[in-house]
């Protein structure tokens, strides 16, 4: 390994609302694999984010190849030769490959997209890269989730690169295709590239990386040359053994012996894997996991978000013989859901609070002979508004005006007029502030002490166990472990989202 500094970063902060990053020290060298890992919230993509230009530090210094560094925005860091592969991807898909992979230097003459020498470039750095069998001319869309994520790799080799950010690359990688891009990073070490590789998976931290940094709660608690670290004191420091969780009341429990919901043996493509737990009646049950996890697919699939699946769901009783194809016959069965993305399929931001609120149930309980009862729904928005404790001016006012917590405030509350009898939560206190989360506690409170269910996805392990009865943990698609409150610990639930295979190789022998 070369010992020149290639990066640095120097005492790096940044907030928000709560502290994020705090004090990180960090260097890259040049033909380095740096493995960078740590729980959810953890503060790993908040660091790389810094880098790569997409947030700013609040303070602290970096520096690229001994001059100082600090971009403003994606663009500069580009220019700079950062590059960085995000684990969401960024590709267009109704554009080809070659497209995709020249978007912001097409070949041109007079204004006109010179096609064959696009594909012939295309081509080049496709074969260049090892992926011969890739067709530059075909759509993006037409390939599989492996095939694309190399693809945006390879996009991201086509630019001036002295430092590649991969943010877990290979979650959507076959093990042809993970040997495949392993081989890749071992000649991009030789080439004098530094490379960070945010990864959850300890057998491949410990096969590809030259160092560790391991994160805890935005500090940086330990970094040193792999193989003096075993994946179990890994583990170690990411838990941390001491760590507290952060309880702001105390909980109380309105779970009964009385089924609600069991889930059997379900099975969705290579995202899930025979996903067998239980519900009760006024449990709030939570749902660990690392990110790709399949967390919000088990909630999309129980919901019929997902139509291609296996296994058995029995709701209050009622034997399914396969869980619900559509999201409709779901919510027919006392099912809601709350998604991720509460601004794409969660609220309608361009209709009033009334509208929001009743529109799921607008057809049963607001309409007679097909006119809608405005007063009606006035009345009982009025009502349900002062239950949520909405902050408001008129119920006529469209709901892009509201913050984003009173937002998830309506969102929750339509489930309430309906006849919801489990609750499906995915992130639910994502992007609001802490007055908007209790207050959404809450509300879930009030929900379960109702004889009410609710399944509850969240990043914050803190949350999860302050607010639910049980929790299950996810692993790549499979259901790790069960911890109830009496006895569960941190460490130990977190271990479990870390539960993987083993790899054999070394790649780079």
């Amino acid at each position: 390994m070369k010992t020149h500094v290639l990066f640095s970063a120097d005492h790096l902060s940044k907030s928000f609302a709560v502290k994020v990053l705090s004090n990180i020290n960090f260097d890259l060298t040049a033909g380095e694999i740096h493995g960078l890992v740590g729980a959810n919230g953890a503060g790993k993509s908040t660091f790389c984010n810094i880098i790569a230009g997409l947030t700013i530090a609040d303070s602290g210094c970096m520096t690229l190849d001994g001059k100082t560094y600090q971009p403003r925005n994606r663009t500069q860091s580009i220019q700079a030769g950062v590059q960085m592969v995000h684990q969401e991807l960024s590709l267009i898909h109704h554009l080809t490959v070659a497209e995709n992979l020249f978007l912001n230097k097409l070949p041109t003459r007079c204004g006109v997209i010179q096609h064959r020498q696009l594909l012939k470039q295309a081509a080049m750095l496709l074969n260049r890269i090892g992926l011969p069998q890739i067709d530059p001319d075909c759509a993006i869309a037409s390939l599989g989730a492996g095939q694309q994520q190399l693809v945006e790799i390879a996009m991201a080799l086509s630019r001036q690169c002295k430092i590649l950010i991969l943010d877990e690359p290979t979650s959507s990688l076959n093990s042809i295709e993970t040997q495949q891009l392993f081989e890749w990073l071992c000649e991009l070490k030789d080439q004098g590239i530094g490379i960070i590789f945010i990864s959850h998976r300890l057998d491949e931290l410990s096969l590809i990386t030259d160092r560790i940094s391991i994160l805890r709660d935005g500090e940086l608690v330990y970094t040193g040359a792999t193989d003096k670290i075993t994946p179990s004191q890994i583990l170690d420091q990411i838990a941390c053994k001491n760590r507290k969780t952060q309880t702001e009341t105390a909980f109380k429990s309105y779970c009964k012996p009385e089924l609600a919901l069991r889930v059997k043996n379900l099975k969705v493509n290579d995202q899930l894997q025979d996903i067998s737990f239980h519900l009760r009646r006024g449990e709030r049950l939570g749902v660990a996991g690392l990110m790709g996890s399949g967390r919000t697919e088990l909630l999309n699939a129980i919901y019929g978000e997902v139509s291609s699946k296996r296994g058995s769901i029995q709701v209050l009783g009622d034997t399914m013989d396969k869980p619900f194809q559509r999201p409709h016959l779901a919510a027919q069965n006392g099912l809601g859901m709350l998604p991720e993305d509460r601004k794409e399929s969660g609220v309608l931001l361009d209709l009033n609070l009334t509208q929001n609120l009743t529109i799921s149930s607008l057809k049963k309980k607001f309409s007679r002979f097909g006119i809608t009862q405005e007063a009606k729904e006035r009345r009982v928005s009025d009502d349900l508004l002062s239950e949520l404790g909405v902050s408001f001016q008129d119920q006529s006012q469209y709901l892009h005006t509201l913050s984003g917590g009173n937002q998830q405030k309506i969102a929750f509350g339509k489930w309430l007029i309906t006849h919801t009898q489990t609750l499906l939560l995915d992130e639910p206190t994502r992007g609001i502030d802490a007055a908007a989360r209790l207050s959404l506690y809450t509300l879930m409170e009030r929900f379960v002490s109702r004889g009410k269910s609710i399944i509850m996805v969240s990043s914050d392990l803190d949350e999860l166990m302050q607010t639910c009865d049980r929790i299950i943990v996810l692993a790549e698609g499979q259901l790790t472990q069960t911890f109830d409150r009496a006895t569960w610990k941190s460490e130990e639930i977190i271990k479990a989202c870390f539960a993987n295979s083993k790899t054999e190789e070394d790649p780079c022998n």
